[in-house]
């Protein structure tokens, strides 16, 4: 009896060292397969590329939260995370009150998703940071006098943010195939360089927010190859970056680079002593300058239409009197209407794509009333989707989490834990790259960017005192278990459901009887539904039902 008594807790502690160990596994493979998934389809130029990121990114998430349940007794939150499980839960609600629920639930489930891979993310640095305690919070302070900037053994700590590196690299790679004449199967060329994201635009993004995590895995690595590959990174992805001429992905990248340069000067003092220095920095930094003058210099068989294409995407980077940037300014001005007609809580995740031609104005050039899809999903700012899809209260919420990761951070740069330091350099840059790329774009409603940030919040904040800590039992603990994997579950089968009408409808080659199969497993599938509402008034009207607004659907019924 005393032997069992006192090898409780020893068991406790490897169970929990062994669901870190498949959380770190389970997050690397997901760290691939949302950068490198995509399917063949012809008629569905940008769902064949996000839907199977998302697939990869829900499912990712509901095995996290399947490790998580199996070790979970109690409600022990920081600030920050009480604060994103807020918005979760407010994100769920909103979705329950909005006109369409199955684009609510898809943009919902995101959300989620996100939020248990940095939830896994934080379980394995816990446990990497403190391995020898049976609680898995550990003390503020780290001992210093335990850093090794260059680690021989290769902790979850130490891989799973190279791992993460490691696939922005890959994604870099896949543009790069493009920009560079190298053909790879199932690549789209309407928006190239945009490797397995389809659109130069996303692979911008998520190689700005990236940047600062290779720039980590070059510091952490020992003088030599390992260094030098990491160098060369940089300057594949300073390279990637020019070449896709996203405005949102260049003010990302230099948004990033000035938060690094000033964070990094205000933990000079820990850095310098634990061996870090600023000619590292200025490596790194020349590495993606060489990478950006390469873009410039090398031959590429991207066809633009300018004959100077970067000057001129350089000169207009702030230019909102005309093209795309104007469109914005009135794509925000009606968006705001939004607000006014949904207050509290918004219109709904994903539910901009659905009211708002309600708002929209005449010469707005991000609104085509006559065609199928007569906007993009959604609109072209994070924030402004934030704000007219979750409402003020939501994005609040948002706000008050990034504070609160933000103030963490600035704190552990004048502390005396070097790894906490350097962290917190790159969580600081990786959090404004973010910020300046939504923007301007839609970047944290995909699913690659919400994976990224993600977990390299959970796993590069610095450990901070829990703001909640109760443990659970019987009843409570089982109903928020079962609530959480649902959810997960649900939005797992919504993009199951989307990638399986995707290959039912490309394979039979977008026939009628294709379709109808597709639309067999997607019911809510409205581009589908439109298809044949021209001859079929059952698809009109459902058509009708899921985008109430929408001019196309209308005149479909009204021909009935």
């Amino acid at each position: 009896m005393t032997r069992n008594a006192l090898s409780t807790p020893a068991r406790a502690v490897a169970a929990t060292d062994r669901a870190a160990g498949a959380l770190t596994f389970l997050l690397a493979a997901g760290a691939f397969a949302v950068v490198l998934s995509g399917t063949a389809s012809d008629m569905f130029a940008l769902d064949r590329f996000s839907v199977p990121k998302e697939l990869a990114l829900n499912l990712t998430a509901l095995l996290a939260a399947l490790l998580l349940a199996a070790n979970w007794r109690g409600l022990r939150a920081t600030v920050p995370e009480l604060v994103l499980g807020a918005f979760v839960v407010w994100s769920v609600v909103s979705a329950v009150l909005s006109v369409n629920r199955w684009i609510a639930l898809r943009s919902a489930a995101l959300t989620l998703s996100g939020f248990l891979v940095f939830l896994a993310a934080r379980r394995i640095a816990q446990r990497a940071r403190y391995p020898v305690r049976g609680r898995e919070d550990g003390p503020d302070e780290p001992d210093p006098r335990r850093y090794d900037p260059f680690p021989a053994a290769a902790t979850r700590e130490s891989v799973l943010p190279r791992v993460l590196a490691l696939a922005v690299v890959a994604a870099c790679l896949t543009g790069l195939s493009q920009a560079y004449g190298v053909e790879l199967p199932g690549l789209s060329d309407a928006r190239a360089p945009g490797g397995t994201f389809g659109n130069r635009n996303f692979l911008a993004h998520f190689t700005a927010i990236g940047v600062p995590l290779v720039a980590l895995a070059a510091f952490r690595a020992r003088p030599g190859a390992m260094r030098t590959f990491w160098l060369l990174g940089l300057v594949l992805c300073g390279n990637a970056i020019v070449l896709t001429r996203s405005r949102a992905g260049w003010l990302g990248l230099a948004a990033a680079a000035v938060i690094t340069i000033l964070a990094f000067a205000i933990a000079r003092r820990t850095l310098f002593a634990a061996g870090h220095r600023t000619r590292q920095l200025a490596a790194a930094g020349g590495a993606i300058a060489l990478g950006a003058v390469t873009a410039l210099v090398l031959p590429n068989t991207l066809e633009w239409t300018s004959e100077s294409p970067y000057t001129e995407t350089l000169t207009r980077l702030t230019d909102y009197r005309a093209g795309s940037g104007r469109g914005r300014l009135i794509q925000y001005g009606n968006s705001m209407k939004l607000v006014g007609r949904n207050p509290v809580f918004g219109t709904g995740p994903g539910n901009w794509f659905t009211e708002y031609p309600l708002v929209t104005t005449t010469g707005d050039p991000s609104y085509a009333g006559a065609e199928p899809i007569p906007t993009n999903p959604w609109p072209s700012s994070d924030w402004v989707a934030l704000l007219a899809e979750r409402g003020p209260i939501g994005l609040a919420l948002v706000l008050l989490a990034g504070a609160a990761i933000a103030a963490i951070a600035l704190r552990r740069l004048r502390g005396p834990d070097p790894t906490a330091a350097l962290d917190s350099v790159t969580l600081l840059s990786m959090l404004a790259a973010a910020a300046v790329t939504g923007l301007f774009d839609a970047v944290l409603l995909n699913a690659a960017p919400t994976f990224l940030v993600a977990a390299a919040a959970g796993l590069l904040l610095p450990s901070s005192r829990e703001f909640v800590d109760r443990k659970l039992h019987g009843r409570a603990r089982a109903a928020i278990v079962a609530v959480t994997l649902g959810a997960a579950l649900a939005g797992a089968t919504r993009s199951a459901q989307q990638f399986a009408a995707i290959r039912i409808v490309d394979n039979g080659r977008g026939s009628r009887t294709s379709i109808e199969n597709g639309l067999a497993v997607d019911p809510a599938n409205h581009r589908l539904h439109l298809r044949l509402a021209a001859r079929d008034c059952v698809h009109a009207r459902a058509a009708a039902r899921l985008m109430p607004f929408h001019e196309l659907p209308r005149r479909a019924v009204a021909r009935c």
